[in-house]
C-alpha cells in the first residue's frame, strides 16, 4: 500500500510522533509512506525512519476564519492536488486542524479512493466565542464530507463531534493514542537533572509542551509564584521552544522568581529528563489526547493537569493523577503544595500512573489498530472500531462497538 501522510504544525509535538509511529508502522510491513512535514525537525525524523517526505512552503501557519481564502493556502490546496494526481496514493491520512481541512479537500479533488482524517481534537473547543466555535463547526462538517473515515484519539471529542453533527456516528471510531512506555525509566534523578544543569536537592515541577497561548503555561508560572511563597525550594522548568517563549520569560521575570524558573529549550531526550521532576505539569486549556500526559504517566511520576476532555479519559483523579480546573493558578497550586507536602502519596500515584500506562497507551497497541482501520478502509470492509480500546483488549473482548 502506498499511503500519503499529510502533517502541518512547525514544532516537533505529540501529533507528530503519533504520525512517526504509524508511518514506521507501515514500513515494517512494507508499505510505502511519503509524509508533508512543516519543519527542519519533522523532516530529519521522518527520513531517519526510512520516510519519503516532502516540505511545501507556507505550511505552518494555521488555518483560522481570517486566511481561509489566503494565496498562500490556495497554493498548498494546489500542490497537494498536483502530489496526489501524480503519485496516485492508495490512501491519504491527515492529521491536525490545517491539514485536516486543505489536505481532506485536495485528496478527494484529485481522485484518492481511501481518504482518512486523524482527528488529534477538533478546531472547536469550547473556550471559544459562540460564533467563531460555530463556524468550526461548519468547517469540520466540510471537511468530513470529503474524507471516509474520522479517527478520534479521544472518545470524548468523538462524542462532541457527533453531537456537533460533524459526521454520523459511525464515520468516526476512537483509537487512543500511544507512546514506547519501554522509553522510560531508565535514568535516574540526579542524571537527569545534570542534563538540564540542575544539580540541586530543591523539588523540581515540570513540564514539557510546545510554547503556545492554549497550552496554559502562563497559568503554570502564576501557580508556581503561589507554591514558591510556602515551598521555598522549589523550581520550575519549562521544556520546549514556541512563539510564546519571550512573554512566558517575562511573565517568569515580574514574578520575581526568574532564576527559579528556567527554559532549557526543545530536547529530544524527554523520556530521560522527565525523570529529573517531582511533579509533571500539563496546564492546557484544550488537548485531544496529550501524549505529554501519557509520557509523564509513563515516567511514573505524580502528574497534575486540568480538568478538561480528553486528560478524563487519562487520569483519574486521585488514581494515578491529579485534575484542577482550568484556567485557574489557584487550583494548580493546591495540586501542587499537597503534593509537595505529601510525597509518598505522590509516589503511590506514580507507581499507579506507569501501571496504568503499560496497559493501556502503548505505541504497539495503537499502531496495530490504526493500521488494522486503515487495511480495511482501504478494502471496503466495516470497520471494527476499538472504541475503549485499552479495556477491550485487557479483557479480551473483541466486540465490535461500531460499524461502517
Amino acid at each position: 500500500m502506498k499511503v500519503l501522510q499529510i502533517l502541518c504544525g512547525g514544532a516537533w509535538g505529540g501529533g507528530s510522533e503519533i504520525v512517526l509511529a504509524i508511518s514506521s508502522a507501515l514500513i515494517a510491513r512494507g508499505d510505502q509512506v511519503w509524509v508533508v512535514t512543516a519543519s527542519d525537525e519533522q523532516t530529519r525524523r521522518f527520513q531517519e525512519a526510512g520516510v519519503t517526505v516532502v516540505q511545501l512552503p507556507f505550511w505552518n501557519r494555521p488555518v483560522t476564519l481570517w486566511n481561509m481564502m489566503n494565496p498562500s493556502d490556495v497554493a498548498v490546496f494546489m500542490q497537494l492536488f498536483k502530489l496526489c494526481r501524480k503519485e496516485r496514493f492508495d490512501l491519504v491520512a491527515t492529521h491536525t486542524s490545517k491539514a485536516g481541512f486543505i489536505g481532506r479537500l485536495a485528496a478527494r479533488a484529485a481522485g484518492i479512493r481511501c481518504i482518512v482524517h486523524h482527528a488529534h481534537g477538533f478546531a472547536f473547543r469550547d473556550t471559544q466565542k459562540p460564533w467563531m466555535r460555530r463556524c468550526y463547526v461548519v468547517l469540520e462538517r466540510i471537511a468530513a464530507r470529503a474524507c471516509h473515515l474520522i479517527i478520534s484519539v479521544s472518545e470524548d471529542h468523538r462524542q462532541g463531534a457527533i453531537r456537533e453533527r460533524v459526521a454520523r456516528a459511525d464515520k468516526i471510531v476512537t483509537v487512543l493514542n500511544g507512546i514506547n512506555v519501554n522509553a522510560f525509566g531508565h535514568c535516574s534523578m540526579q542524571d537527569a537533572r545534570r542534563m538540564l544543569g540542575l544539580e540541586t536537592d530543591d523539588a523540581l515541577i515540570g513540564v514539557a509542551s510546545r510554547l503556545v497561548e492554549f497550552k496554559g503555561l502562563e497559568d503554570l508560572i502564576r501557580a508556581f509564584s503561589e507554591v514558591h511563597r510556602s515551598h521555598p525550594r522549589t523550581q520550575l522548568v519549562v521544556l520546549g521552544e514556541g512563539p510564546i517563549l519571550e512573554k512566558l520569560r517575562q511573565e517568569a521575570q515580574q514574578t520575581g522568581l526568574g532564576e527559579r524558573i528556567h527554559f532549557p529549550g526543545f530536547r529530544r531526550n524527554i523520556p530521560d529528563l522527565l525523570a529529573a521532576f517531582d511533579i509533571i505539569a500539563q496546564p492546557s486549556l484544550s488537548e485531544g489526547l496529550s501524549i505529554a500526559i501519557i509520557e509523564a504517566l509513563a515516567a511514573g511520576k505524580p502528574v497534575v493537569a486540568c480538568d478538561i476532555q480528553g486528560n478524563r479519559e487519562i487520569i483519574t483523579s486521585g488514581v494515578n493523577g491529579l485534575l484542577a480546573p482550568p484556567s485557574n493558578p489557584a487550583g494548580l497550586a493546591s495540586a501542587f503544595r499537597f503534593l509537595l507536602d505529601n510525597p509518598a502519596y505522590g509516589r503511590e500515584l506514580g507507581a499507579a500512573a506507569m501501571a496504568d500506562c503499560r496497559a493501556r497507551f502503548s505505541k504497539e497497541r495503537m499502531t496495530r489498530q490504526v493500521v488494522s482501520v486503515y487495511d480495511d478502509v482501504s478494502a471496503g470492509r466495516p470497520v471494527m472500531a476499538p472504541g475503549r480500546a485499552a479495556s477491550l483488549e485487557n479483557t479480551g473482548s473483541q466486540e465490535p462497538l461500531r460499524q461502517i
